[in-house]
């Protein structure tokens, strides 16, 4: 294999603007796409999945050993443009309610269902990352596929309006998972 990669007519590098996210509800009693489908957003920009091994020292006389701990896997970001179809803003909010949450009518109904893991990452469904790249024939096709396990969302902001402004409305998600999967 030549050390010039540059040259190489096979070396392809993954591109930062070449992805998709697919959204695919949950069975959880959602309703966020009521025909069935995934929803895919070309989203602004997505962090992709990342994990952090912890240390654990241990002393032994005058010397200090490190072993490796627990992998925990960081949140990440997903920025989406609003869109008017599919409403975008529309969808988060049913996630809400498919995961428990009821807007109290008053202060004497502030009780109701329970936010569990289970309803939250039933509301999610599978959230893909896909890594896009080009066939031989000039297509777009998936390069590579980070999978989030158990995700569900943990933060969603609604973007701000202004007039000064004729930027598109952007809705920032922010979203736990226990473990993702990589597939080429």
């Amino acid at each position: 294999m030549s050390t010039d990669f540059w040259s190489n007519p096979n070396f392809e590098p993954k591109r930062a603007f070449r992805f998709l996210i697919e959204f695919t509800p949950g069975a959880g009693g959602t309703d966020l796409d009521s025909a069935g489908n995934s929803l895919q957003f070309l989203a602004k920009s997505v962090d992709r999945p990342s994990y952090t091994v912890s240390s654990n020292a241990h002393s032994f006389f005058n010397h200090t050993f490190h072993y490796p701990g627990r992998v925990t896997w960081s949140t990440i970001s997903l920025t989406l443009v609003d869109a008017v179809s599919p409403n975008a803003s529309d969808i988060f909010m049913k996630y809400l309610a498919n995961i428990g949450y009821n807007n109290p009518a008053d202060i004497n109904a502030a009780t109701g269902r329970t936010i569990t893991k289970q309803t939250a990452t039933e509301a999610m469904g599978r959230l893909l990352i896909k890594e896009m790249g080009t066939s031989p024939d000039g297509t777009a096709e998936p390069k590579g596929e980070w999978n989030l396990m158990n995700a569900f969302i943990t933060e969603v902001s609604f973007g701000s309006h202004a007039y000064d402004s004729e930027d598109m409305i952007d809705i920032t998600l922010t979203i736990q998972y226990d473990w993702a999967n990589y597939s080429a």
